[in-house]
């Protein structure tokens, strides 16, 4: 099970490489749409519980990491941000989640688990490395402007050299 901090960092990182805007929106719709899968740990459990539903598809990785809850997702939060980045944050969560243990990625229609086990320890600890590397780099090229141009011309003067 990804940790919802990593799913986070994973849209934030994925985000940064996409668009590199300067703007919060489309970060905040990523994170948003990255934890949004995760709701269904504190709605759906009372619900179970209590006996008002009963079918596989309102357990955990279940109606909420489908592709018709992403749908649902992104269009909602195209609202507040670009749908693009609401996608990535969205799917970025389910594809994590199908690398530790699997999600009923068509629910409520097909109830079959999909994906694969991965170590949970070593796909937390691998996938916040590689975001906060991403989120570090994208910040400092913010900051540093890396696209800018380079001369390479060799100077003329002395006094060239040190500019």
């Amino acid at each position: 099970m990804v940790a919802t901090g990593v799913h986070i960092l994973l849209s934030l990182a994925l985000v940064s490489l996409a668009a590199r805007s300067e703007r919060p929106e489309p970060y905040l719709v990523a994170a948003l749409a990255a934890t949004v899968p995760d709701a269904d740990t504190f709605v759906f459990r009372p619900l179970i519980e209590l006996g008002y539903v009963s079918s596989i598809v309102w357990t955990h990785r279940g109606l909420t990491h489908s592709l018709l809850a992403g749908v649902v997702v992104v269009a909602l939060l195209s609202a507040v941000g670009p749908w693009r980045a609401a996608a990535i944050g969205f799917g970025s969560h389910v594809v994590f989640d199908m690398l530790s243990g699997g999600v009923r990625l068509f629910a409520p229609i097909d109830q079959t688990l999909y994906g694969i086990s991965i170590d949970w320890l070593l796909l937390n600890m691998t996938a916040s490395a590689v975001a906060i590397t991403v989120i570090l780099g994208g910040l400092l090229g913010m900051k540093y402007d890396f696209d800018r141009r380079v001369s390479l011309r060799a100077p003329r003067t002395s006094l060239e050299r040190f500019r």
